[in-house]
């Protein structure tokens, strides 16, 4: 689990990168996390912002993986998410699930590959 404490909502609160983000997405939109920071990205790269449902989905998985790791009520709910977050805390928020997500997927430098020994042949 990678982590990292933002201010959204006005509040600081703590969002989270593992597997249980992964999960959680899905059980709030229906797709992989995948298929949203695929969309993220594209929406970036284009200069228009993401969809805003599946962003909040995205902080919420996000922030539910760390609060329910640590069996505790997370600080700011969806309506929150919904009502008082400012376009530019929920940037953010995005900004720090893609580098979190990067971090938690990240081979260390170092890891050994995979070689095959010469004149052995390679395993498909």
């Amino acid at each position: 689990m990678i982590t990292r404490e933002i201010t959204i909502a006005g509040k600081a609160i703590f969002i989270a990168y593992c597997y249980a983000t992964e999960i959680a997405y899905k059980d709030f939109a229906g797709e992989d996390m995948t298929d949203y920071i695929k969309h993220a990205i594209e929406s970036i790269n284009a200069q228009r912002d993401p969809d805003i449902k599946r962003t909040i989905y995205a902080i919420l998985a996000a922030m539910m993986a760390y609060y329910n790791s640590h069996n505790e009520e997370p600080p700011v709910t969806d309506s929150d998410l919904m009502n008082e977050a400012k376009p530019a805390e929920l940037g953010m928020a995005i900004f720090t699930i893609l580098d979190l997500r990067k971090q938690f997927y990240r081979v260390p430098s170092g890891e050994p590959e995979d070689k095959t020994e010469e004149g052995e042949k390679a395993k498909n």
